[in-house]
């Protein structure tokens, strides 16, 4: 039966009609549907990221003990004897849950400090050098740029009697990665003094820009340690005849005080 006139007239002063009102639900319906399926899949990626990031934030709280034992080390220069094995044993955990190159820098040190202390036997300390090398070369495989960690690396391989160019060529690695890095001139310089008659051109050349560079910013610690014979004058005296006479000569001077 046809509407009656009624029915239309109330339909089009309304503005709406039957048709035009199952549009309406079904565009509802259809919004409705894609608001949920854009939620799910933001529940979804948030959920992946969540299941990603787990083992970083895990690694990270298990080495949270470790990082502060290390800064309180190069604060203080004190030890953590007591803890060095435990402090070892977190590292390594974090190693396998997430091998971050830091993680490994972490473990290399406490191995390191391990080796240098002289009341261990000669062979535990021979093996934490090794263990320290071992480390200490994993996190340079991923992040080469660590000045410390080369120097770590030189140090050990001379303990361990390496064959010289091995010990040279971190020590270079340790200098071409930071030149300037007052924390470690005196190390650099006990060490890379005595391996002096080894060295090639760009070594010596290297060695003598490290001895201007220690004298400009640590005179005291250079004159404390030729009075200590931790460095011997004649080596300094190869490297600063002649082109710096003056400076060898303000040493000279210093370490007869």
């Amino acid at each position: 039966m046809p509407p009656r006139r009624s029915d239309v007239s109330r339909d089009q002063a309304s503005g709406t009609s039957p048709v035009t009102s199952r549009s309406d639900v079904s565009r509802d319906q259809g919004a409705t549907g894609s608001r949920l399926t854009s939620l799910l899949l933001v529940l979804v990626v948030s959920c992946g990221l969540l299941y990603l990031a787990y083992p970083r934030l895990h690694a990270s709280l298990l080495y949270l003990p470790v990082d502060t034992a290390i800064n309180n080390y190069y604060e203080t220069r004190e030890t953590p004897a007591g803890q060095l094995e435990g402090l070892q044993q977190r590292a390594q955990d974090s190693i396998e849950i997430y091998p971050h190159h830091r993680y490994r820098e972490g473990l290399s040190l406490l191995y390191f400090l391990q080796a240098a202390d002289m009341d261990k036997p000669l062979y535990v300390r021979r093996q934490a050098f090794e263990h320290s090398i071992a480390a200490a070369e994993a996190s340079l495989d991923r992040a080469p740029a660590q000045p410390r960690t080369w120097l770590r690396v030189a140090q050990a391989r001379a303990w361990l009697r390496y064959p010289p160019d091995e010990v040279i060529a971190a020590f270079k690695m340790a200098v071409y990665t930071g030149r300037v890095e007052p924390s470690m001139f005196m190390a650099r310089l006990v060490l890379g003094l005595s391996y002096l008659p080894r060295m090639d051109a760009e070594g010596v050349a290297m060695m003598r820009d490290q001895v201007l560079l220690a004298w400009q910013f640590q005179r005291r610690q250079v004159i404390r340690a030729i009075r200590n014979k931790e460095i011997r004058m004649a080596p300094l005296e190869q490297l600063l005849a002649g082109a710096h006479d003056g400076i060898l000569e303000e040493i000279r001077n210093g370490a007869v005080r």
